[in-house]
């Protein structure tokens, strides 16, 4: 099972300007730290990954999930997890890691109902949203 996480905004001027470098870097990180569960097996199959989508809304205080929506012909679970935002653009990395740690709390959720172990993920993720808050590359201010 791979993770992935790839971002989908639905309202004008309501995101987050992860790069792609960012998806490709956490999509590894998140990978390295989680194992597939029995129960996941179970219910998806052993070649099934784990497909996150990055949205945000303004409406909400706490991440929102969406799903499981499943994809058996790519053999994708797919989550969107809706992140809360004030209608403005993040202006430091104090911001950005709280917008990391709404998306982590998220995740935890997520492989939790799948019964998918999360202690190395929450172990790690102080390191793993330093290290993207610190890398200039992980995010688009263009």
């Amino acid at each position: 099972m791979n993770i992935f996480f790839s971002q989908v905004y639905i309202r004008p001027g309501i995101d987050y300007p992860f790069s792609h470098l960012f998806q490709k870097w956490f999509s590894a990180r998140i990978s390295e730290l989680v194992q597939p569960s029995s129960q996941f097996i179970k219910s998806y199959g052993l070649n099934y990954d784990l497909i996150f989508r990055i949205s945000a809304k303004t409406e909400i205080l706490k991440p929102e999930i969406k799903g499981p929506t499943v994809f058996k012909r790519n053999r994708d679970v797919e989550f969107t997890i809706f992140l809360p935002h004030n209608g403005t653009k993040p202006s430091g990395r104090s911001e950005y890691a709280d917008v990391l740690n709404h998306l982590l709390d998220g995740v935890v959720v997520v492989l939790n109902s799948l019964d998918i172990s999360t202690s190395q993920l929450i172990e790690k993720s102080s390191n793993l949203i330093e290290s993207v808050v610190n890398d200039p590359t992980m995010i688009d201010n263009g």
